[in-house]
C-alpha cells in the first residue's frame, strides 16, 4: 500500500471496529470512532513508523467484517439459549491456539476479535518472532512474520482441535486482508492441516495432548 493511503486506511479500520463494538451507526459512533482512531494512531506513532511494506485488501477487510458479524450473531444466539434453557451445556477451558499472525497489528487483530465475541475471550499473548523476509533482495528486512500464541478462555471448549480451527479460519482471513502472500500461504496451508486433522481421511490418528484448563 502506498504510503499517503496507509493512515487513512488504518483509521477506516479502527472506526470500523469503533461502531461494531458500539453495535449502533450514528453519526455520534462514527465521530466519536475518527476521534478514537486519530488517538490511537497518534499514540502508537504509525505516522512514522518504519517503511516495511503494509497490506490492505478491501474486498477482503469487508469478508471479515462480515465473517466477524455473523460469528457474533451465531454466538448471541447460541447465549440466548443457554440462557433460557434449563441445565448447563457449557464446558469452560483455556485454550492455547499457535498463529502466524504476520504483523503485530494481525496478532492485536484476531485477539481482540475474538473477545468481541461472546463466549470466547484471548486472556493472554505471547509473541515470538518466526522469521524475517527481504522481498526486493536489497539487503534489508522488508517484513518480519511475528508468530504468537494465543491463549483463548472459552465456555464451549469440550473439542480442542475445533475451536483451533476456527480461530485460524479467522486469522486466514485476517492475512487475506492485511498479510503479504507468504503470510497467507502459510496461514492457509495451517488451516488445511487442521481440517485433515479434524477430518482424517483414514490411517492411524495420534491425538496430541490438549491444551486446556477446565
Amino acid at each position: 500500500m502506498r504510503a499517503r493511503l496507509r493512515i487513512p486506511a488504518i483509521m477506516s479500520w479502527l472506526t470500523l471496529l469503533w461502531i461494531m463494538l458500539w453495535g449502533d451507526l450514528s453519526w455520534a459512533n462514527v465521530l466519536g470512532g475518527v476521534a478514537i482512531a486519530g488517538l490511537v494512531v497518534l499514540v502508537a506513532g504509525l505516522e512514522s513508523a518504519s517503511l516495511r511494506p503494509t497490506y490492505f485488501h478491501p474486498h477482503w477487510a469487508v469478508a471479515y467484517v462480515a465473517v466477524l458479524g455473523w460469528q457474533l450473531l451465531l454466538s448471541n444466539l447460541r447465549l440466548a439459549v443457554e440462557i433460557l434453557t434449563p441445565g448447563d451445556g457449557t464446558h469452560t477451558a483455556i485454550i492455547a491456539v499457535p498463529i502466524r499472525g504476520g504483523s503485530d497489528a494481525v496478532v492485536n487483530l484476531v485477539a481482540n476479535s475474538i473477545t468481541l465475541t461472546p463466549g470466547t475471550m484471548t486472556m493472554d499473548v505471547t509473541r515470538q518472532v518466526r522469521e524475517e523476509f527481504d522481498y526486493d533482495g536489497d539487503g534489508i528486512v522488508d517484513e518480519m512474520t511475528a508468530g504468537a500464541i494465543l491463549y483463548v478462555h472459552c465456555l464451549y471448549g469440550e473439542d480442542v482441535e475445533a475451536v483451533r480451527y476456527q480461530v485460524l479460519r479467522l486469522e486466514e482471513l485476517a492475512l487475506r486482508a492485511f498479510g503479504s502472500d507468504v503470510d497467507r500461504a502459510l496461514a492457509h496451508a495451517d488451516v488445511i492441516a487442521h481440517e485433515a486433522r479434524l477430518h482424517p481421511t483414514g490411517g492411524d490418528v495420534h491425538p496430541e495432548s490438549p491444551e486446556e484448563n477446565p
